[in-house]
Formats: structure tokens, sequence, C-alpha cells
């Protein structure tokens, strides 16, 4: 694994002329399959007890520390067809995992250990095409996103049986193209609705409730400890900060490699007074305080 604390005045970006401006920002992993570095990391999610998780394009799962050391990996059960693209924790400590191509939510324990799924390919209530976000709420309910296909919500409980399905391809409320991540916060299920550039919310039934546009291909989103949401936007290199309401707080990023930009950031999930940002292309993830999402966005 290789962790770095960059200094002020570090490397420059390529071809920018943009030198690292924070020596508070951790980089941990780099390029590589080897443990503790990443092969495209996609997906992040934060156990309140202390532990990131990320999935990468390896089919591995990573589990790492506040400091960014590694804890445990493991695989997911086959990569032929493709990767998993999303991770969420519940509120026991099990690890639940989108297996994307395999249409499936895999559960396990925090130590590894395969311990259930559901869902199968196809199109009828409880079947996936390509589900890739997942949100938690406190009672135990899973929602899960799927794009190339279905382009819907669908929600289950605890045990992974069919509740509810809302939402089809489209640009009005309540559709979607390419449902990428989801969040749970305040009563309120947030969805990062990608190719329509905009973050959806809704009620726990699926009712439609606001939108608000203004962000890039987002592909997270994620509440803070202060209940605003975290957006990573994916085709702007940054990720900002909003209100419940969809108001612009802040932001930080920019295009590039050095410490602080990002190249294609696919997930940022916050952690008490600090924020973990997948770096995709970069293949990497930065942590970040969380005082750097306020203020002018980039």
């Amino acid at each position: 694994m290789t962790t770095l604390r960059p200094l002020a005045l570090a490397a420059i970006v390529a071809g920018c002329g943009r030198a690292a401006e924070s020596p508070e920002i951790l980089i941990i992993g780099g390029p590589g399959s080897t443990d503790g570095r990443f092969a495209t990391p996609r997906a992040a999610a934060w156990d309140p007890s202390g532990r990131l998780y990320v999935v990468d394009k390896t089919g591995r799962v990573q589990a790492f520390d506040g400091e960014g050391r590694v804890l445990r990996v493991w695989r997911t059960p086959d990569v032929e067809r493709g990767r998993p693209g999303g991770i969420a924790v519940d509120c026991k400590g099990d690890v639940l995992v989108a297996d994307t191509h395999y249409h499936q939510v895999l559960r396990y324990s925090p130590g590894g250990q395969l311990l259930s799924s559901f869902g199968s390919e196809g199109r009828g209530p409880g079947q996936f095409i390509y589900p890739v976000g997942l949100a938690i709420a406190p009672d135990g309910t899973i929602y899960v996103s799927e794009f190339g296909g279905n382009d819907r919500i669908q929600a289950f409980d605890a045990g992974g049986r069919f509740r509810s399905e809302w939402g089809r391809y489209g640009d009005g409320p309540g559709e979607f193209k390419r449902p990428q991540g989801l969040a749970w916060a305040s009563g309120r299920l947030y969805v990062a609705d990608a190719v329509n550039d905009r973050v959806q919310v809704f009620s726990p039934d699926g009712k439609f409730l606001l939108a608000w546009s203004g962000v890039r291909y987002p592909y997270s989103v994620s509440p803070d400890r202060e209940g605003n949401l975290l957006v990573a936007e994916y085709g702007r290199d940054r990720v900002s900060r909003f209100s419940p309401d969809g108001r612009p707080l802040g932001g930080a990023g920019g295009s590039g490699a050095a410490s602080g930009f990002l190249n294609r950031p696919w997930s940022a999930v916050a952690a008490g007074d600090r924020v973990f940002v997948v770096d995709s292309e970069n293949h990497r993830v930065q942590r970040w305080p969380l005082d750097r999402l306020r203020g002018a966005r980039p």
C-alpha cells in the first residue's frame, strides 16, 4: 500500500501548472492490484465504527481504517462478465455490494464472509439489470438503483424481499437516465440521476419531492454530518456540497493528478469532519477535510 501526505508546493499537475495545495490531504493507494492499491476504484462506504470499504474493477472489496491502513481484502465470487459498481454498510455492519454485471446484491460480514444474496437478471419485481446504487434506511429497507434497461429504483426489506419499485427511462420527474448513486438522509432518498445531470429526491415510498440541477454527470450522493449532501461530479472532476433542498454550499476538485485534484471521481462519502473521495482514473482514494468543501466551487 502507498500512503502519502503531500506537502504544500509538492507535485505539479502535468500540463496544468498547478501545485498541490494542502498538507491536510491524505492519498490512499495508487495504481496496482496488490493490497492497498487500486485498479479503477468505483465506490466507497463508510462504517461509523471506523472502516472505509472500497470496491474496484478487480472485484476486490478492501477495508481500510481512517488513516488508510488496510484491514482486510476479499473478492466477489466472479468477475468474468464485469465488476461490482456499488457498496453500502447497514446498521449491523454488514457490507452490501451491488454485483452489477451479475444482476444481484451480495451481503458480507465485516470480515468478508459471504452471508447471502438476492436478485437475478430480468425486468420483473426483485430482478435487476445492472444494479449499481445502494442505500439503506434506518429500518433496514434496502434501496437499489439500476441502469441500462430498467432505470428504476427498487425497495427491499432487510432480508432482500421485494417491497416496491418506481421510475422508468426518461427525463421527467421520477424518471431516470442512469440512476447511479443513492443516499438516505433525514427521511428522504436522494438519487444521483447521472445522464440527466441532476439529483432527485423522494419520500420513502417513492413519491417525487424535488430535483436540482447544476451538476455534471453526478455519480454519487452522500450525506455529511450536518445533513447536507456531497455529490461526486464524474463529468466535472469535482465534489460539490448542497443543502437538502439543492442550494450550492461549496465544492473542491478540478481536473488533474496532484493532491486535491481529480480524474473521474466516482464516489464521495463523509466520515465525521472528513470526506473520502474515490478518484477513479487516478486509481486512488483521497481523504479531505470536510471544510474543504465550503465556499466557492471550482
